[in-house]
Parts: C-alpha cells; structure tokens; sequence
C-alpha cells in the first residue's frame, strides 16, 4: 500500500505522539480523529491539520475515506472499541495492553479474525532497531546460554486514571507489560521458539486502598530454564534498564527503546561484557521515528493481517502473563 488513511481514536497525549509519527512516515496520512467532545477533536485536528474531526468514536468508524483505526483510548475502552472498529472493516492499532486481559484479547482476535482486518498491539519498541539487535546477540550466542533476565520500567506520576480500577490502572498493565514482553521475548530468542509464556509466576506488589499496583515485582519463570525478575510502577522513580545474564557474559541496556528520549531518530547503545574481557559499547542507530516505523509497519503488513513480530499468538500469550501476575500481588483485592 502507497498510502493508509488513519483514523485516531481518542486525543491524548499518546495519540499525539502517534499523530507525528504519521506525518514523519512514508505511507501513512493522517485523515480523521474523533474526541469525546467537538471541541476536544477540534483541537487536535487543528494542531496536526487532520481533515476531519469528529465527536464521538463511532462517527469516525462509519467514515469509508478512514482505512486503519489507532485505538489510543483508556485501557478499559481498548476491547470495545477495537471490536468496533473491526466490525466496522478498520485495520485496527491498538495501544498496549490490548484489552484487560487474556479473554478480552480472544475476543478482539476473533473480531478481527471474522472480519478479516489487520490487527495488532502497538509495543514499538519491538520494531526498534535496538531490541531488533538485542534479539541478534542473543540468537549468535553473544553470552551463551541466557540465565537471568532483570527489566526495570518504573516512574512517579500522579495520574488519577492510573489508579482507578475501573479504567485499568496499575504499573502492571501500564508499563509491566513492557517488562513481561521483554522477558518473553529473550526467551524466545534463546530458545528459538515463536511464543513462550512463563511456566511461573509469582510476584508482590504495594497496593491502594482499590487494590490499584501503585508498583510492583514479579519473579517469572521461562523455558529454557531462564528466570526473569520484573520491576514496574507509577509511584515510585527507578532507573529503566535491561540486564540479560548469560553463561559467557552480560547484556545491558541503559536506555531501553520504550523511553521517551529514543522515540526520535537517534542513536542507543547495548553493552556486550564478556565473563572474561571489557564492555565493548555496540551503538545502534534509528533513521526513522520510533511511532513512523510502527505506521509504516503497519502498512507493510496489512495482507497477512498481523505483523509477523507482534502476532496475536504473542499478544495473547503477553496478556496470560499479565493476568498471572495481577493475580499472584492481589489486584483489586
């Protein structure tokens, strides 16, 4: 495809993120948004000259000039409206988490499925070059056999709907589900399987009064005899990394590619330390912005109705892992 009319659901600070990205990709054009008010909607067409601006979602989904939907809407809204937009015949990008949980991302896979429309979770960071060359250390033997991943996604931000239950709040879904796909995905990597999922899953976490994660940890298991500790929250500051700890050496990223700072092109690092030699500082450079690429894939992939990096096996399989871990720190309890 030369070029794919969006549509944006919602007006957030997210969707405007993706917006720009739309306007720097190579095949993606920016057609219609739609805002719980007119004049919310307004505005923001306004600022990224969108065409077409709408009050309310479903007027946006009965446009025919909008072929793909960006669903950028709170967590809790993602299942609705993605199911809309599939029956609706709308390619279909929607934020992470996909829904909820696991029987809610199901049920959006089989809304696509019969409706024939592409589907995906929005995780760019898969699509960074960055994680595309972690995944190549791995697979080379870079650190021989992978033991123990440690992932920290972690902030202080005092944001009302991250922690109402109702809208799905907590630093597991928020940003826990960075930490759980990165996991998964050395894991795959080392064991050179499509999908894996943790075969344990314990974890604890500090609770409001709602029982909303305002932070948490969790301990995961994974094949090949890899374990992974997990830390993520919305009301406690820690420093975002990687560390992948191998038989022969140790894999650290300082920056990781979900972090606002690598959105833009630019460059990252991976640093590679053998067991028995010094760091050796590997630089990766982003020519494109980190939401074009994510538009531009999209595009790329439309025919096979997944995108083969992000398939709805891998968003299922990531969303049985979230709900275990909610489950073992007590949400909503």
């Amino acid at each position: 495809m030369t070029e794919l009319r969006w549509g944006l659901l919602a007006t957030g600070t997210i969707a405007a993120e993706f917006a720009a990205g739309v306007e720097q990709s190579r095949h993606g054009v920016l057609t219609a948004v739609a805002g719980r008010s007119a004049e919310r909607a307004r505005d923001f067409a306004n600022r990224f000259d969108i065409p077409k601006a709408y009050a309310g979602y479903e007027n946006l989904l009965a446009d025919p000039d909008v072929d793909a939907v960006y669903v950028a809407t709170p967590h809790a809204l993602h299942a609705e409206w993605a199911i809309r937009a599939a029956e609706a015949g709308k390619h279909v990008l929607c934020e992470k988490p996909l829904t909820l949980t696991a029987a809610e991302a199901e049920k959006v896979v089989d809304a696509a499925r019969r409706n024939d429309v592409f589907l995906m979770e929005a995780f760019m960071y898969r699509l960074h070059p960055q994680t595309r060359r972690l995944v190549e250390l791995i697979e080379c033997g870079a650190i021989g056999e992978v033991r123990a991943v440690d992932v920290t996604f972690s902030f202080d931000f005092d944001d009302p709907r991250l922690a109402d239950p109702a809208l799905g709040g907590g630093g597991i879904l928020d940003v826990g589900c960075y930490c759980t796909s990165l996991a998964r995905l050395v894991a795959q990597a080392a064991t050179g399987t499509a999908v894996v999922e943790p075969t344990s899953v314990t974890g604890m976490a500090r609770l409001t009064d709602d029982g909303v994660d305002e932070f948490a940890m969790g301990l995961l298991r994974l094949p090949g005899s890899i374990i992974a500790q997990l830390s993520c929250g919305y009301r406690l500051a820690q420093d975002d990394h990687i560390r992948i700890y191998g038989t022969t050496g140790q894999l650290y990223v300082p920056k990781p590619a979900w972090i606002h700072e690598l959105r833009a092109p630019g460059v990252s690092t991976i640093v590679l330390t053998p067991s028995d030699g010094e760091p050796e500082v590997i630089e990766i450079e982003a020519t494109q912005g980190i939401f074009a690429r994510e538009a531009d894939y999209v595009a790329a992939h439309l025919a096979e109705r997944q995108g083969p990096e992000l398939t709805w096996a891998e968003t299922i399989a990531n969303m049985r892992a979230l709900d275990r871990w909610r489950a073992a720190v007590g949400y909503g309890r």
